[in-house]
């Protein structure tokens, strides 16, 4: 089922826009960065390129586009509920999510994704939409 939904996610993503490295799988944990040991709040606390979805882990893509100048963060709803439930709040019936802390992307995403100059969140408040079984996040680049 999983690898339905990833190849479908991938088709609609690569159809809808021209992204500069591609899509890439992530895996990710949920929380503030700048407390990695419990990792309480919402944010992106660990993000870490994946060769495959990983049981375990929060699955999703990533694509940047220069073109558009966004990134786009795909994050499947299942493996919140999965993984970190106590998160889901961020998520359901919403239609952006706020970082209360920058996030800067590890050196291995922004050479995956071939990007011009390292991708930052910067703390603020972004458009999220919610399109079979997976939450979009779209950030300014």
């Amino acid at each position: 089922m999983k690898k339905i939904v990833l190849t479908t996610l991938v088709a609609l993503l690569l159809a809808s826009s021209s992204f500069a490295g591609g899509v890439i799988i992530f895996k990710l944990q949920i929380g503030k960065k700048s407390q990695p040991i419990t990792c309480p709040g919402f944010g992106f606390c660990n993000f870490s390129i994946s060769a495959s979805w990983q049981d375990g882990f929060i699955n999703g893509t990533m694509n940047v586009s220069d073109e558009k100048g966004v990134m786009i963060v795909g994050i499947n709803e299942s493996d919140i509920l999965k993984v970190q439930p106590d998160k889901i709040i961020y998520f359901k019936g919403k239609n952006s999510v706020v970082f209360v802390e920058d996030f800067a992307m590890p050196a291995e995403i922004n050479k995956a994704v071939k990007a011009v100059k390292p991708l930052v969140i910067k703390k603020g408040e972004y458009p999220m939409t919610y399109k079979n079984g997976v939450y979009f996040i779209e950030f300014p680049l």
